[in-house]
């Protein structure tokens, strides 16, 4: 789990802990979110509290284990923008009781992603934003990870062998927050000159699925995520 210089550490910092890894389903998790705000994503069921968390995401074509960080690079088939869905108050409860959150992280929707871009990262001077129905909620640069992509797949294959096909999430910036049904989200990344450095990813926040929680949020005007306010 990446965090930020805004807590005055970056990448190439020593820090005590090394990165914190959850996982999602293999299957059911990721939605297409390339077609430019077409793509809709279900309020999922058991939740009145879903939040976004905006990612650079790694795709790789070959795995490994025990990787160093030097060769972690030869590892990376492509990157995309993408967004952690969470059931916050699933997650709040389940640390409270000193359980697993899987099922707060885990669920059908939970991993909107972009088109993924083959190469390598972004320059650490390219800035990531996340906006629902037009407001900035989110934004920081490539550089502000304290954890490099290198590092994170470095200690990731410590933990798992990781393999071709394999999807990385590497941690979100600071301003996460809710969202409800019909809210209409977009992740850009922009280049140190202005141009795209990553495809969008945007998506609207569809109704609430069957069997949710009847406390779930009211629809909220929709906003297309191709209209930036």
């Amino acid at each position: 789990e990446a965090r930020q210089k805004a807590m005055k550490i970056s990448a190439g910092d020593q820090v005590e802990a090394p990165p914190f890894f959850f996982q999602k389903p293999a299957h059911g998790a990721i939605v297409d979110a390339s077609s430019g705000g077409n793509a809709r994503v279900a309020y999922p069921p058991k939740t009145a509290a879903l939040e976004f968390e905006l990612e650079l995401v790694v795709a790789l074509k070959k795995g490994g284990r025990g990787v160093a960080v030097a060769d972690a690079a030869d590892l990376i088939f492509g990157c995309a923008l993408g967004v952690d869905l969470t059931r916050r108050d699933l997650q709040n409860a389940a640390k409270q009781a000193r359980r697993p959150w899987d099922a707060a992280k885990g669920f059908d929707d939970s991993a909107p992603c972009g088109a993924l871009l083959r190469g390598p990262p972004p320059g650490s001077d390219a800035v990531l934003e996340l906006r629902t129905n037009g407001e900035v909620r989110q934004t920081c640069s490539v550089g502000d990870m304290i954890y490099g992509v290198p590092e994170i797949i470095h200690h990731l294959s410590r933990e798992v062998t990781l393999e071709a096909g394999d999807v990385i999430f590497t941690g979100t910036p600071a301003g996460v927050g809710p969202v409800v049904p019909g809210d209409a989200v977009l992740c850009e990344a922009t280049a140190a000159d202005g141009s795209e450095a990553l495809p969008v990813c945007a998506f609207v926040v569809g109704e609430v699925a069957a069997g949710a929680s009847e406390a779930a949020p009211d629809r909220a005007p929709l906003v297309p995520a191709s209209d930036p306010v």
